[in-house]
């Protein structure tokens, strides 16, 4: 029961596009001012979730804010029609179960074969079909609405403003309004400045448009202006100048479409509601979708602000595609092409590197350079920078002279990996029979896979590698990017190096990447000091999401992590627990190697650095900067048990001193952000 109770009040405040349990109790608690449109609202619902239990569809629908808040809408709407009577509330029921069976459909439909949500368009048709058959129902009596609901004295345009909110719960009720738009503030500043400016924008529209405004604030059409801009101007894309250009475009498609509508549906007695709202949104969202428009967000949160600060966060932690391989060489060498080189590295095969040794002089061989032996490259080791499976192996083909190149094969001797994470690495020109891996055999990174040759199209002695969707040679390529290398002699955690760039790669340190593997269920125990002096404890266990993931759990927040071969990483900490961000705060990303002096570098979202007011200020300026949506943090090892560095907003904050502490088994003991500490007990 509590279960249904949460994803109700969730549902309620979803409609809004807000989120949270606590949000959607207040808004539901505010439909009490108007008792019978809430009983009838919950009539919906309830009659709905019969429905699924009879037809055993499962408990997955209450997660999923349209399946609820459709048959609470379309009860609501029979509330906001009709006296409470045994007709209203059995038409209620029907309303609410109906509305329900078309959002699990239409919904499926939607997001298969256009990926789009299904908004509110399930109870708009039910809300036609409502009113259409009504007609015929002589046990219905229309409801009243209370006078004080539309007016207590305030500037007609501010009453039409709060009515408005109501009305988009079926409540044209102005203390209901105040309740929502203090509810929006609240949440975000971002959704009640885009509330406030889009009704005012759209009535201004329909104002000059029709000549008079003497009605456009009575208009129950308005709320599309208002739906429409916290659509696309907060929720379904990042907030930005440009989406607030968006929202405010669709504002005004709106004020037209409820205008045309209009004139059908009066004709046959039928209200607009939000039909405008949901034709306009899903225009613009598909339009932007078939782009890939960069402002599409990928995970809207419960506010703009969040939004903002988790994917302009994670755009800059996850520059790389996510397909990081390790060198496939061990030594210095050469980028000789990178990404879009200007011979061989162009269209579909744009996405691959080429390596080759090169000595002080800038020469790639000694001697006369006419024999392949001359070349340092020649004969050389070549790795696998993955852990997979050998998918397909080339080897008899022969090393060409100097010279000349096999035009009619093109990678010459190569070999096709499958990553276990989801693509294919070719490694080409390798010498002639020199390939020790056959086709199916597990192989793990670094292990070795032949002998640098010049096989194929080569010039001269070289590795060529390039990363794929697919198994086959002259697939098109991915992009990717390498793991723990000097680039030029500075450390890289992660790099896509340019021409000419200098390499190295770095192994991993394996007795510390032991240490950060934690097992499910283990729990760590830390005590919290302030300026040295106890406060508190910290007591986290991990645990495993449904997806996979693994996080640590405080039982107020989850910080969710990965291990790879190639670093640690907290990902994102989901609830509000100040200890739990401490390690979040003192290493983001670490990466698995034990290089003193060397550099790092990782970005976290302002939410987890400042607090109050600043982190409302920062959040909000955001959208216009986002360079103020993330902190950016910086590390090193010290030595090879202390890792030392800071976090600050560039241009804007000071820095907080961040370190962190592993003993000799390279168990972490100790981090300390600022004047703050977690001291490991046990």
């Amino acid at each position: 029961m509590m279960n249904l109770v949460r994803a109700v009040c969730a549902a309620t405040a979803e409609i809004l596009f807000l989120r949270g349990v606590r949000t959607g109790a207040l808004l539901l608690g505010a439909m009490l001012l108007q008792p019978s449109v809430l009983v009838m609202g919950l009539m919906g619902v309830l009659a709905a979730v019969a429905f699924a239990r009879v037809a055993q569809l499962g408990q997955t629908y209450l997660e999923r804010g349209p399946f609820l808040f459709n048959p609470l809408l379309a009860g609501l709407s029979v509330g906001y029609l009709f006296q409470p009577s045994a007709a209203a509330l059995f038409l209620a029921a029907t309303a609410g179960v109906l509305a329900f069976v078309l959002t699990y459909t239409a919904s499926h439909i939607l997001y298969t074969y256009l990926l789009l949500p299904i908004l509110s368009l399930p109870f708009i048709a039910v809300s036609w079909i409502v009113h259409l058959a009504a007609f015929h129902y002589a046990g219905l009596q229309h409801a009243i609405v209370p006078a004080y609901a539309y007016s207590i004295g305030m500037p007609v345009y501010i009453e039409g403003l709060l009515r408005t909110l109501g009305l988009i719960f079926f409540l044209p009720n102005i203390w209901v309004g105040m309740v929502v738009a203090l509810l929006l503030l609240w949440n975000s500043r971002i959704q009640f400045l885009l509330a406030v400016s889009s009704y005012a924008l759209g009535t201004t529209i329909r104002g000059i448009l029709t000549g008079t405004f003497a009605y456009v604030y009575f208009d129950p059409a308005a709320l599309n202006f208002i739906l429409v801009a916290l659509a696309i101007g907060g929720f379904y894309l990042l907030p930005s100048p440009r989406s607030y250009a968006l929202a405010y475009l669709g504002v005004t498609l709106a004020a037209l479409v409820s205008e045309a509508v209009s004139v059908f549906w009066g004709a046959v007695g039928l209200p607009v509601h939000a039909l405008p709202y949901n034709l306009v949104t899903l225009s613009l969202l598909y339009l932007l979708g078939l782009m890939g428009h960069q402002l599409l967000a990928k995970y809207p949160q419960s506010s703009p602000e969040k939004t903002l600060d988790y994917e302009l966060t994670a755009r800059r932690r996850y520059q790389g595609s996510g397909r990081t391989l390790s060198l496939p060489f061990v030594g210095r060498w050469m980028v000789w092409q990178a990404f879009d080189g200007e011979w061989t590295h162009q269209g579909i095969w744009r996405y691959a590197y080429d390596f080759l040794i090169q000595d002080d002089q800038g020469q790639t061989y000694c001697g006369s350079g006419l024999q392949l032996t001359d070349y340092y490259a020649f004969q050389k080791p070549v790795l696998s920078p993955v852990r997979g499976w050998v998918v397909k192996v080339v080897r008899d083909l022969p090393d060409r002279a100097i010279g000349s190149v096999d035009s009619d094969n093109n990678w010459g001797n190569c070999v096709v990996l499958y990553d276990e994470r989801g693509f294919y690495v070719e490694i080409s020109h390798f010498a002639h029979k020199s390939i020790v891996v056959n086709s199916g055999d597990r192989i793990e990174r670094g292990a070795l896979i032949g002998r640098c040759g010049n096989s194929g199209y080569s010039p001269q002695p070289h590795i060529h590698i390039q990363v794929q969707l697919t198994p086959e040679l002259s697939a098109a390529t991915a992009t990717f990017s390498f793991a723990n290398l000097m680039v030029d002699g500075e450390f890289c955690a992660e790099s896509t190096p340019g021409e000419k760039a200098m390499l190295e790669p770095i192994s991993p340190d394996r007795a510390l990447a032991k240490a950060l593997t934690f097992p499910l269920d283990s729990q760590l125990h830390f005590s919290l000091t302030r300026k040295g002096r106890a406060c508190g404890h910290l007591i986290v266990t991990v645990r495993m999401a449904v997806d996979g993931s693994f996080y640590l759990d405080s039982g107020n927040a989850k910080l969710f992590f990965t291990r790879d071969e190639d670093k640690f990483m907290f990902h994102r900490l989901d609830g509000d627990d100040p200890r739990l961000a401490l390690l979040f705060l003192a290493m983001p990303k670490l990466p698995l190697i034990h290089q003193t002096g060397q550099q790092w570098f990782d970005y976290l979202p302002i939410s987890i650095v400042v607090t109050g007011l600043r982190r409302i200020i920062y959040q909000f300026c955001s959208s216009f900067y986002p360079h103020l949506a993330s902190a950016r943090y910086v590390g090193q090892w010290q030595s090879n048990g202390t890792l030392v560095g800071a976090v600050a907003i560039p241009r804007v904050a000071d820095k907080i001193p961040i370190s962190a502490t592993f003993d000799n088994d390279n168990q972490l003991v100790r981090v300390s952000v600022g004047d703050q500490a977690l001291v490991r007990e046990g």
